[in-house]
């Protein structure tokens, strides 16, 4: 009996497109999951920390805190970028270059966000290892920048692909791939603008009473009493 009749051929033989693009997609969106359970993580424990604030220690009063303005205009570029990757898609045909102008857009608003993040981390009055809150922030935006990197990565490569028209046929899922990757980071944003908000003091009570953020709204010193035990 010879080698050849003993190997099953039709095992080996490649596969096409159409096959593993539902795998490839399953596959994106469990690397979502699995990031996106990190981001919660990492918010709650900031969030339950500031809340037991064990002897003053999250946040020393008299300390620097962030500015909101920073991660809230970064997000803002962000949603726009997505808003931007969305219209290419609506546009999108495939072999065409339709989508290359909101892709184009999207990608350029994408690397905004990036150096707007690193300028934001280079202005924090505060070093990673001052305290929990530092720290916490310092996270949070590393975390974006890590982001931002990969989906400029990937936003430059599905607008190469569309310009050299190589998302025909079955590779055309490959746009909307990465605009399910777009989607997530504008979330994965938001959660921590939000977070860096609440935690700056805008809800609930300050963390500083000597040096309250400016944005703060007053809270009664009877509901911070047992917030700051």
């Amino acid at each position: 009996m010879s080698t050849e009749s003993l190997v099953n051929k039709e095992a080996f033989a490649p596969e096409e497109p159409e096959d593993f693009g539902d795998r490839w997609r399953t596959g994106v969106r469990l690397l979502i999951v699995a990031d996106a359970s990190f981001v919660v993580a990492l918010s709650f424990s900031f969030l339950y920390l500031r809340g037991v604030n064990t002897q003053a220690s999250f946040h020393p009063g008299g300390t620097e805190v962030a500015s909101l303005w920073w991660p809230w205009i970064v997000t803002a570029v962000m949603l726009a970028s997505y808003l931007a990757y969305r219209y290419g898609m609506d546009v999108h045909e495939a072999g065409r270059r339709h989508f290359l102008n909101g892709g184009v857009v999207a990608l350029v608003g994408m690397c905004l966000a990036v150096v707007l993040t690193i300028v934001q981390m280079y202005r924090f009055p505060f070093h990673v290892s001052d305290n929990a809150y530092s720290s916490a922030v310092w996270v949070l935006a590393a975390g974006n920048v890590f982001h931002l990197l990969i989906t400029v990565f990937l936003g430059l490569g599905i607008v190469i692909r569309v310009q050299r028209r190589v998302t025909t046929g079955a590779g055309d899922w490959h746009v909307r791939l990465v605009g399910i990757w777009f989607a997530w980071v504008c979330v994965a944003a938001l959660i921590g603008a939000l977070t860096v908000t609440v935690a700056n003091g805008t809800v609930g009570c300050p963390l500083a009473k000597d040096q309250p953020d400016p944005g703060a709204r007053s809270v009664p010193l009877s509901s911070c009493s047992s917030a700051s035990r």
